[in-house]
């Protein structure tokens, strides 16, 4: 699988990704850490690739109009490579299944968010 992490993520979320054994860059590799919340979604969904923020407001959009994969890490910046280690094998199966779906995670679990498309 791949992951794309917005500009608010912490680049060690990249290692955590990598040694789970999928693909994954930022937004600054990518060029992009300064573009707007909508068009990392449309990059994200064009390169098939999870979309990984820390953002509400960007996740509450998403939630609101899912479009491709997105995973929100509820949680301080500094916490953010443990949370996503805890769950990432958890919800892999929903995010290789789900064209369209939100998933947030916290410390202690995660909710997810399906497009009814």
């Amino acid at each position: 699988m791949r992951f794309y992490l917005d500009n608010d993520v912490d680049a060690r979320c990249r290692r955590t990704i990598e040694a789970a054994g999928h693909e994954c860059w930022t937004a600054a590799q990518a060029g992009r850490a300064d573009a707007p919340d909508d068009d990392q979604t449309i990059y994200a969904n064009e390169h098939d690739a999870v979309l990984v923020t820390h953002d509400r407001e960007f996740t509450d959009r998403r939630k609101r109009n899912t479009i491709g994969r997105h995973i929100r890490l509820c949680c301080e910046q500094p916490d953010g490579p443990g949370v996503l280690a805890t769950w990432l094998d958890d919800v892999s199966p929903v995010l290789e299944r789900r064209t369209h779906v939100v998933i947030e995670l916290y410390a202690e679990g995660y909710s997810v968010h399906v497009a009814w498309r």
